[in-house]
């Protein structure tokens, strides 16, 4: 298998932004009001340098993979309003994707942050690359990241992709933060080492600054 191959089975794996929020989906009552404020707290394609492009979003927001370790139910909450940005990539594999999502009230949505942001998400995600190819999980953490936003958890995954003799390594780095009624969760994808800590620290800023 090329690497091109596996790079693309790589992001299609971490492409899921339901796994966020899998289980339990919260109960929807969307307003046009905070749709609207789900795409303002989100990133766009002038935030990033040359080089970047975008495409629209292609997960399925209805699909809701389950982990051994990650599986928060949220089917007691309320949201009202949310939006997957738009697929963000570079020519060397790399890709950023962000997933916001407004709840009713503020309670909601720290009650939904809370089940959300934990340690176990990166080790999900991990599980579910190993249900497309073979994966060696090198690393499922915290990650070491300033506050964004009112409450913030960062998380790091580095895997192994291994396909007739061939290994890929990826570095996905997840930043969560809780702001208000809104929640946020920003995938940055790397092949190899992972994408610098000043763009991730600088698109996460934006995005709660939008918040």
């Amino acid at each position: 298998m090329r690497k091109a191959a596996l790079v693309t089975l790589l992001v299609a794996a971490v492409a899921v932004p339901a796994a966020l929020a899998s289980g339990g989906e919260p109960k929807h009552q969307f307003t046009k009001a905070d749709h609207a404020k789900a795409r303002k707290a989100s990133l766009r394609l002038s935030d990033f340098a040359a080089g970047w492009k975008a495409k629209p979003d292609t997960s399925n927001s209805n699909a809701s993979p389950k982990c051994k370790t990650y599986n928060p139910d949220q089917s007691d909450l309320v949201e009202t309003g949310k939006y997957n940005s738009p697929d963000f990539s570079r020519s060397d594999g790399s890709f950023v994707s962000t997933t916001t999502g407004v709840f009713k009230t503020m309670a909601m949505a720290t009650t939904g942050y809370a089940r959300v942001a934990t340690p176990q998400l990166p080790k999900c995600f991990g599980e579910l690359l190993g249900k497309q190819a073979k994966t060696t999980v090198y690393a499922a953490g915290p990650l070491t990241f300033p506050k964004v936003g009112e409450r913030s958890n960062a998380y790091r995954l580095s895997v192994g992709i291994a396909a007739q003799g061939t290994t890929v390594k990826a570095t996905i780095d997840f930043v969560l933060f809780n702001k208000a009624r809104t929640d946020v969760a920003i995938i940055f994808f790397a092949i190899g080492d992972p994408l610098s800590s000043s763009l991730e620290q600088q698109a996460s800023a934006l995005v709660a600054s939008r918040a």
